[in-house]
């Protein structure tokens, strides 16, 4: 399979609203015909209020040793960081996607020279493939106040990850596979989810909370035949009409022998959780989808659910790739609209691909869309073929009230 390059261009802080910062720009190397430079397509890094949204950070080493691949997708997250004033210190949430599972335990051994005291949270995620040469590909979530941040619960032992990181009024859980406390795991997919969810719920409960907190999750599943089974169990946590916004992704394999697993963030305002969700639109395993909120507010933060380039009314397939997008922007163009927003208050973004392949093409359609505010975005090809949809693009937001 071929790879795309992406070249990253750093520019200097350039204020962009109230409260609101952007942190360099990270853009393809291409130009129209006309010569002129085109829109970048994300940013290295957006705050909003105290929480900086920090874009995928590849390692863009090709030839180098495994070490220095982990400690140069960590580095380029510190760059961004100093750009805003913060260290690895502020940092309260992460993604690691990991194309070789065999690189786990070393990836932990160097992240963790990164994190010597109180780790952020942290879900980690076996991929078919990250864009370019990398090998890996992370992305963080930090906050500027210390004095407003809090580690939930004890790191594993022997894992540089905390079980979940209180920052101002959110919640950050790490990603929570299926292990029963003690070791082992539960004998079927039913209870496997259970178990998952109960895992989620520990650290809810260490922090005060409970799953009406939760305005966000992400339930990874290696098994494309699991979806109903997951659904099923999933839902038996919520009440019907109020579930969290969600993002469904299906990936290749997950840490520790699991086969599910489940990340979330939650708010500790329940005043301000309020559910954005647009006339007809449904989400469930219709769509290849745990049952979710279009989108869920938390103050003035807005969690959109993994929408894929289906129609969202019957579930329908948009057609092409390039349909596919527009079908995916039309979505959330109608949530955010309900919500009282546009597609430039988004703030941060994870698209997820079928085919790294169509990395170029759908960049191409993405653009005029998705590039009109400020917001960093990860892009990966979460499995090797075990969806079995007609889904070619699915995408993830959040988005600010700034005016």
């Amino acid at each position: 399979m071929s790879r795309t390059v992406v070249v990253l261009l750093a520019f200097a802080i350039i204020a962009i609203g109230a409260g609101e910062s952007l942190l360099g720009q990270t853009q393809e190397k291409s130009k129209s015909a006309d010569a002129k430079r085109q829109p970048a397509l994300f940013s290295a890094g957006s705050m909003v209020g105290k929480t900086l949204y920090i874009s995928g950070k590849g390692d863009y080493r090709p030839n180098a040793e495994f070490p220095e691949k982990v400690k140069n997708c960590l580095g380029e997250i510190k760059k961004t960081l100093k750009s805003a004033g913060l260290d690895m210190n502020n940092v309260v949430k992460s993604f690691v996607y990991l194309e070789d599972r065999d690189k786990y335990a070393e990836m932990n051994k160097y992240y963790a020279e990164f994190f010597p005291d109180a780790p952020p949270a942290r879900t980690t995620l076996g991929v078919a493939q990250v864009p370019g040469d990398s090998r890996l590909e992370i992305t963080c979530i930090a906050y500027s106040d210390l004095a407003e941040k809090k580690a939930i619960g004890t790191p594993p032992p022997g894992f540089p990850y905390s079980p979940g990181i209180l920052a101002g009024d959110t919640l950050y859980v790490s990603g929570k596979g299926d292990q029963i406390p003690g070791g082992g795991h539960p004998a079927t997919f039913d209870e496997q989810v259970r178990q998952a969810m109960r895992n989620v719920e520990t650290t809810l409960k260490q922090a005060g909370l409970d799953f009406r907190n939760v305005v966000m999750s992400h339930v990874f599943l290696d098994k494309y035949e699991n979806l109903d089974a997951a659904n099923r169990v999933y839902n038996e946590f919520f009440e019907d009409g109020a579930e969290p916004a969600c993002a469904t992704v299906f990936v290749d394999w997950i840490p520790g022998g699991s086969h599910v697993e489940v990340t979330c963030i939650a708010t500790t305002d329940l005043a301000a959780r309020k559910i954005a969700r647009p006339a007809g639109m449904n989400l469930g395993p219709s769509v290849g989808t745990v049952t979710a909120s279009p989108a869920v507010w938390a103050g003035k933060t807005l969690y959109l659910s993994g929408v894929p380039g289906l129609k969202l009314t019957d579930g329908a397939s948009a057609g092409d790739l390039a349909e596919q997008v527009h079908q995916m922007a039309r979505n959330h163009i109608s949530i955010l609209e309900t919500a009282g927003l546009a597609l430039e208050d988004i703030v941060s973004g994870c698209v997820y691909l079928r085919d790294m392949n169509d990395y170029q093409p759908m960049n191409a359609v993405y653009r005029p869309y998705f590039s009109r505010g400020h917001a960093v975005r990860t892009c990966l090809m979460p499995n090797s073929g075990i969806e079995k949809n007609a889904t070619r693009v699915q995408a993830s937001f959040i988005a600010a009230q700034r005016r």
